[in-house]
């Protein structure tokens, strides 16, 4: 009886060294872990290639959207006089009643072009007002233009 209590004293003490070297071996990696110049030192290159890869893609983002965003056949004066809208608005209505007169057109034609007029017309409106508010009143001193937009 006395070997297998020797035999248990033993066995009890190689696990406590095989404890005592995982435990070892565990502080060791969380102490390399959080060590950050060592983890700069091991990682650093890796981290400036994706910091890198990362501000090249955020750039080529914004770049892109930038580009996409400018349209070179738009003209890039918006003041348009009222005039001149009128003035449009009176020939595309020639326009299609030129082009309604010549043809026996069809229902859903003739329902088209009434929409587009009744369009062009509330389109008109809309414009019309926008730069009636955008333009200052005799008596607020040029302040009602400033604060439209």
């Amino acid at each position: 009886m006395g070997e297998a209590v020797d035999q248990a004293q033993k066995q009890r003490e190689l696990s406590k060294e095989a404890l005592a070297a995982d435990l070892d071996r565990l502080e060791a990696k969380v102490r390399s872990e959080l060590d950050v110049r060592s983890r700069l030192r091991r990682d650093g290159p890796r981290m400036l290639a994706l910091a890198g890869a990362a501000i090249l893609l955020v750039g080529a983002i914004v770049l892109l959207r930038s580009r996409l965003r400018r349209h070179p056949d738009v003209d890039e004066d918006p003041v348009v006089s009222l005039e001149e809208v009128a003035a449009e608005l009176r020939e595309i209505r020639r326009t299609l009643e030129r082009q309604g007169k010549g043809t026996s057109s069809s229902l859903a034609q003739k329902a088209l072009l009434r929409g587009l007029s009744a369009a062009g017309a509330a389109g008109g409106t809309y414009f019309a007002r926008r730069m009636l508010s955008r333009q200052p009143a005799a008596g607020d001193g040029g302040k009602a233009g400033a604060s439209a937009g």
